[in-house]
């Protein structure tokens, strides 16, 4: 695959460095494609950054003006880990019609993921996450992915792709590959309650934005599953993002979107992240894609930071909690890691010819949960999913 083919390169005004070295910023310690400086050796990168300025499938138009705003806040923040090796492939050549677009995301996504390089994604329109979920399709394995959004993209139920029912297409295409869909941040009197009922059916998750903002680690076994994440900046309040497509007085804060883009690049099964909706006319003083650009360098941190661990009642590296349940009348098996004190618990399948276990992250509560003879919900759905 030859990736000058899809991408313009680079061309920004040289960075104004006002608190850091020449030397110490982001922009001079990564790999840039620019018009003098080609695509080449690509396999010795961990990460890829690029740039979707499309929008032609949204209602309002100005979106695809963001990726060289928040990536020209990025080259001025402070470099990360020398391991971590980043290359910058520039914007993603608009195609001739926003269909050709999502395919060529899909075909630079499935390219990126064969060598082993994380996808960051710098939007354009949320429609364009239907690009990546064509790239994990076509893998033909089992997936799992996250939204954050202060709605439900699921509009009115039909096969168009917009940014606002793009999910409805995704949710109803090839369902056997799709295990967990969830959605993270909605506030509740935006969303219509025959959406939940419709995620319900398909055991499908979302949690509302009150219960992220009084435990935001009930985000991270969520993230901890998923192959892809897509930000929409709509999930942040007004007063931290004004510059998003539909600003609201409520939604997270900016410290809580860092977090929960850090907890995505801790994950290690994650492999595309991307933030989308971010309107420049609306914005004030460049805060919002100043913003986009802090989650993505708190993305890039939490990549720098992984650790592969594989639960493991053999391994010394794990303790193995075993709860009996009477409301199962089966055991529950939780794993918890003595390095970074994340929790997992296995789920039965018992509906094949022999029986077998999977393993799904969870978090502490589950498992006190159990221990107070309550069934965790997220064990529940899974067991219901797979069963």
């Amino acid at each position: 695959m030859n990736l000058h083919d899809y991408f313009d390169p680079v061309s920004l005004e040289k960075p104004e460095f006002h608190h850091l070295s020449e030397k110490a910023v982001f922009c001079r310690n990564i790999i840039i494609h620019t018009p003098d400086s080609e695509i080449k050796n690509i396999s010795r990168n961990n990460i890829a950054l690029v740039g979707l300025p499309e929008d032609r499938n949204a209602g309002i138009k100005g979106s695809a003006q963001a990726p060289d705003l928040i990536r020209s806040q990025l080259y001025q923040l402070f470099r990360l880990d020398h391991e971590l090796k980043i290359i910058d492939l520039g914007n993603l050549k608009p195609g001739n019609a926003v269909q050709d677009t999502y395919f060529a995301l899909r075909d630079v996504t499935l390219e990126l993921m064969d060598q082993n390089i994380i996808l960051v994604i710098m939007g354009g329109s949320q429609d364009l996450t239907y690009g990546t979920y064509l790239a994990f399709e076509k893998m033909e394995s089992l997936f799992s992915f996250a939204t954050v959004d202060s709605r439900l993209d699921m509009g009115i139920i039909s096969d168009d792709v917009s940014p606002d029912s793009y999910l409805i297409p995704i949710l109803s295409r090839k369902k056997e590959l799709l295990y967990n869909y969830t959605n993270l941040g909605h506030q509740k009197y935006l969303v219509d309650w025959k959406d939940f009922e419709f995620l319900n059916q398909q055991y499908h998750d979302t949690i509302r934005l009150g219960d992220i903002r009084a435990n935001i680690a009930i985000t991270e076994p969520v993230i901890r599953d998923a192959g892809f994440i897509s930000f929409d900046l709509n999930a942040i309040r007004q007063s931290d993002a004004p510059g998003s497509l539909d600003p609201s007085p409520n939604g997270l804060y900016a410290e809580e979107a860092c977090q929960i883009s850090r907890y995505a690049g801790l994950s290690n099964k994650l492999t595309s992240f991307g933030i989308f909706n971010l309107l420049p006319e609306r914005d004030s003083h460049d805060q919002t894609s100043h913003l986009a650009a802090q989650m993505i360098w708190y993305f890039l941190e939490g990549v720098s930071q992984r650790k592969l661990e594989t639960p493991s009642g053999r391994s010394a590296l794990f303790k193995k909690f075993i709860v009996s349940t009477s409301q199962t009348q089966q055991e529950i098996v939780f794993y918890k890691s003595n390095d970074t004190e994340r929790w997992w618990v296995e789920v039965p399948i018992i509906s094949d010819s022999r029986r077998r276990k999977v393993l799904i992250s969870c978090s502490h509560n589950d498992y006190q949960r159990a221990c107070n003879q309550e069934i965790p919900e997220r064990w529940l759905k899974a067991y219901q999913k797979l069963n």
